[in-house]
């Protein structure tokens, strides 16, 4: 697969309608659309839609942009609404949203895609075959929006598979299994067990740091000793419907 790195692309703005209602970034790319940017996409459980960043190049295209760090513009450490909603700019930083990725990927059959650069603009990315937010739920948001993930490939070692399970914890909704609240103990907001070898969700930290596994993880890849000093990571999240 090839290698995107969030520090050498700056996406355009770029906002394009599809003649057909497409469910998912997939679903554009099928029609014939091959232009990276914003559309509007319209899940089967939400046919109302809304408004996504379409990757359709890398690896294949038909990527669903569903979270982006990028230069450290936007403040990641929020509470549950933020995260159950969304936030950010979607050219940009964002997160685009519990219920919106549950609704996207509720029946299974997604693959994840994470791709990461640091500021020395070394890459890794991390795949995963299965993904969903929330799958079969009936009250994802009383469920937590439990993550599920398996199938690892990729560059950057595996620093997810331990997160399956788990419920999405906040700075004010505590779901995880520590002691204490892993978000507001280490700035993020993530599906932590007890508590994390990945979050993506963290400080957005530049260069070297006294304090621990609070910035933007992925541990397989950024505890390697080569790579301590340059703590700063920028990570960019995407799945893709996986044709049957």
């Amino acid at each position: 697969g090839s290698v995107r790195s969030g520090v050498a692309m700056v996406p355009s703005c770029v906002l394009v309608h599809a003649s057909v209602q497409p469910r998912d970034c997939s679903d554009v790319l099928a029609s014939g659309v091959s232009v990276d940017g914003v559309y509007s996409v319209f899940p089967t459980h939400d046919p109302e839609g809304f408004m996504v960043y379409c990757d359709l190049s890398t690896d294949g295209g038909g990527w669903t942009v569903i979270q982006r760090r990028e230069d450290g513009s936007m403040n990641f450490f929020r509470g549950w609404e933020a995260y159950r909603d969304g936030f950010g700019t979607t050219t940009g930083e964002h997160w685009l949203g519990l219920h919106r990725i549950y609704t996207l990927t509720r029946s299974g059959g997604y693959e994840l895609r994470i791709d990461m650069a640091d500021f020395d603009n070394a890459t890794a990315f991390a795949c995963y075959s299965d993904f969903s937010v929330g799958r079969d739920s009936v009250n994802p948001e009383e469920d937590g929006y439990p993550l599920t993930v398996d199938g690892y490939s990729g560059t950057a070692g595996d620093s997810l598979l331990k997160h399956s399970g788990m419920r999405f914890t906040t700075k004010d909704r505590d779901q995880d299994q520590s002691e204490n609240n892993c978000a507001a103990y280490y700035q993020g907001a993530w599906w932590y067990r007890n508590c994390h070898t990945s979050n993506l969700n963290g400080q957005y930290l530049r260069g070297g740091h006294a304090s621990y596994a609070d910035g933007v993880e992925w541990s397989s890849w950024t505890e390697v000793p080569a790579r301590n000093s340059r703590s700063h990571l920028d990570a960019w999240l995407w799945f893709w419907n996986q044709p049957p």
